[in-house]
């Protein structure tokens, strides 16, 4: 079941990525991060670039993802511990 929720909402984040659903594309990036961890994101960002050919110039979706990555990565365990201590 894990598999089939880590498929359903990455292919949901390009969907919505290529439909310009920004701000769904968003609220469904964060969600999961938070469960899953970003590390999936940068490659998806990269191949998004690509199509777009966003590498003859900056490619800015890369290196968002990889800004993300490094910011969940930090403050994720906060977060995680937090929901351990309320419960």
């Amino acid at each position: 079941m894990k598999i089939l929720s880590v498929i359903l909402l990455y292919t949901a984040i390009t969907i919505a990525v290529f439909q310009n659903w920004l701000w769904f594309a968003a609220l469904l990036i964060l969600v999961f991060s938070l469960r899953f961890g970003a590390v999936t994101l940068i490659p998806l960002a990269i191949l998004i670039d690509g199509y777009f050919g966003n590498f003859y110039g900056l490619p800015h979706l890369s290196l968002m993802a990889i800004c993300w990555y490094v910011f969940i990565e930090y403050i994720r365990p906060r977060i995680l511990d937090l929901n351990v201590v309320r419960n």
